[in-house]
């Protein structure tokens, strides 16, 4: 769908209006104009704006960079913000420090994430009356993009609802001069799952994508969501009674279980390098690599582990006309050493691991109880480690002047020494031909399979099937050992709930799932409150339950809702 479907489309609606007169020459039928009537008068041109709803993932920092970094990694115990220094992106740093306020405008993560899913609601709620007018029993394809609007729409309000809480629901276009008030976070969910719901009959398995459509929403994608969906509620009416904002939640990890297992039983996805499958890494470098290391890299796109990505294509179209990603280029180190030893230039150095999370793959930390596995006292024996994490002694493939090279990296502004490394790219892939720093080709995991198997491993065992629990985070565990020489993971014999937390910890470490794993397991006081953060010597973490479970809206969308909106508790 690269070069097909995600595209920039505006869709421009002039209609002209005359008033105070009854005349009848004067009711004149406007020609040569476009009008929403006559633009919409064809299957071709509603298709247009389900393309452009589905590039509203693809919007300016949105999905790449504020929710995989900044509210689903920095916020959590794994990362801290990172950048040039503590001025760096200050939004950024007030997450890190749990002290966002909503009135923090100076960069506006809570004011960009609403208005952009926003923005993708409002093109799905448009188009899908105009296709349902065109649709009946033998319209398959007109079908099927009602289907795919109807997971975007799920999708968008599914990111809402991680990172505000309840949010107005509207299911039309929106009129402008209606001010809505927010829905309870149960009305959102019931929306979601019945959307998806609705949507997986009408959807295609990604094999019967023609290739030129690859990124679009399948049923893979809708039962991947729907079983997030139904888990994200389950844990949060099991963890949450008596909170009035989760009033309603209800117990679903049964349907979550037999989402989660419809994907693993379809034969659609897998783990790759589950077979111990060398695969090339950083062309042009000769490098081979496990799976785990490969399905985080350009020729890893739309693999066999990919159920729903945002694609990406480094097209040089340059600031805000591309289709590209910022994710490389803020995850990347700031500088690598030359031949000589100096410092040379290079990423943003944002999404820092935490010596917690190095703990972690060692099987240290020790806010983590109950761990069922003999603590390795080394965290490099999990062949995960070096796809996440990034040290001194580490180097880089980077060009100096002709020559592309490994080189060291340098960590000497780094607040913790360390740096994320699962989205990098090559020069030959990004680094010696973008015209902006936005254009980088390494597509955005929304959901990967092995995210999915853990759906089936904590619903499994929260319905007390421990025997599906154990085999499905054993799935995962025998793919990362495949990846490596180690020996490690090793096969769990029996398997508790913090075994599941840690296994999604260290499986999709840094791709923006930790703080909303912690929120809905009400973990995140445990986990995140006495964090000390290197940026900020002395300071201290405080999380603060009843609040920071949710971020606060912005105060520049609070206003235009002239006092319909209600604050999250606390900001």
């Amino acid at each position: 769908m690269k070069n097909h479907v995600i595209k920039y489309i505006s869709v421009i609606t002039l209609i002209i209006l005359f008033t105070g007169c009854d005349k009848s020459f004067l009711d004149l039928k406007p020609q040569g104009v476009t009008t929403e009537l006559t633009y919409y008068s064809n299957f071709n041109a509603v298709d247009e704006t389900v393309t452009a709803a589905y590039s509203t993932l693809n919007s300016y920092l949105i999905f790449d960079v504020y929710k995989t970094i900044y509210l689903g990694s920095v916020a959590s115990d794994d990362a801290e913000a990172g950048g040039e220094n503590n001025g760096d992106q200050p939004t950024a740093h007030a997450i890190d420090r749990m002290v966002q306020a909503a009135s923090d405008n100076s960069d506006p993560v809570s004011q960009d994430f609403w208005e952009y899913n926003y923005k993708g609601i409002r093109l799905v709620n448009t188009v899908i009356p105009l296709l349902q007018k065109m649709s009946n029993d033998t319209s398959v394809l007109v079908n099927q993009r009602i289907a795919e609007c109807k997971f975007l729409r799920a999708y968008y309000y599914f990111s809402l609802a991680q990172v505000f809480g309840g949010v107005p629901l509207i299911l039309i276009v929106p009129d402008p001069t209606t001010n809505y008030k927010r829905n309870t976070l149960k009305e959102i969910y019931t929306q979601i799952e019945q959307d998806l719901t609705d949507a997986i009959p009408n959807l295609l398995e990604r094999s019967m994508l023609d290739p030129t459509q690859i990124g679009r929403a399948t049923k893979g994608a809708a039962r991947s969501l729907l079983s997030k969906a139904y888990l994200y509620e389950s844990s949060y009416a099991e963890n949450y009674p008596g909170d009035s904002r989760f009033a309603g939640m209800t117990n679903h990890y049964a349907d979550a279980l037999k989402y989660a297992q419809d994907v693993i039983n379809s034969g659609e996805y897998k783990l790759v390098g589950s077979d111990a499958s060398r695969y090339p890494w950083m062309a042009p470098s000769g490098k081979t690599v496990g799976g785990f290391r490969w399905v985080f890299s350009v020729s890893g796109n739309n693999s066999p582990e990919s159920v729903f990505d945002i694609e990406n294509v480094e097209d040089v179209l340059g600031y805000i006309a591309t289709r590209g990603s910022y994710l490389t280029v803020y995850s990347t180190i700031r500088f690598f050493a030359d031949p000589t030893g100096a410092s040379v230039s290079f990423g943003w150095s944002f999404n820092c691991p935490t010596p917690y999370l190095i703990s972690s793959f060692a099987n240290n930390d020790s806010r983590e109880t109950g761990i069922n596995a003999a603590p390795t006292g080394n965290e490099t024996l999990d062949p995960r480690f070096a796809t996440t994490v990034g040290r001194q002694g580490d180097s880089v493939y980077a060009k100096v002047g002709a020559t592309t090279a490994w080189r060291p990296m340098v960590f000497s502004n780094l607040p913790t020494g360390t740096i994320g490394r699962k989205f990098e790219c090559s020069p030959a892939e990004y680094w010696s031909k973008y015209k902006n720093q936005g254009e980088g080709p390494m597509d955005v995991r929304l959901i990967r399979y092995a995210d999915v198997v853990l759906f089936a491993a904590e619903a499994a065992f929260k319905t007390g099937d421990n025997t599906n629990a154990l085999n499905y985070v054993n799935m995962v565990r025998q793919r990362a050992r495949a990846s490596g020489n180690t020996g490690y993971p090793q096969d769990l014999t029996s398997v508790s709930f913090m075994d599941i937390v840690h296994e999604r910890r260290l499986e999709l470490a840094l791709e923006g799932h930790r703080f909303f794993d912690l929120v809905r397991w009400n973990f995140a006081s445990k986990f995140i409150t006495g964090t000390t953060l290197a940026s900020y010597p002395g300071f201290t973490v405080t999380f603060q339950a009843g609040k920071n479970e949710f971020f606060p809206i912005s105060t520049t969308d609070m206003q235009l809702s002239h006092g319909s909106l209600v604050q999250n508790p606390g900001y």
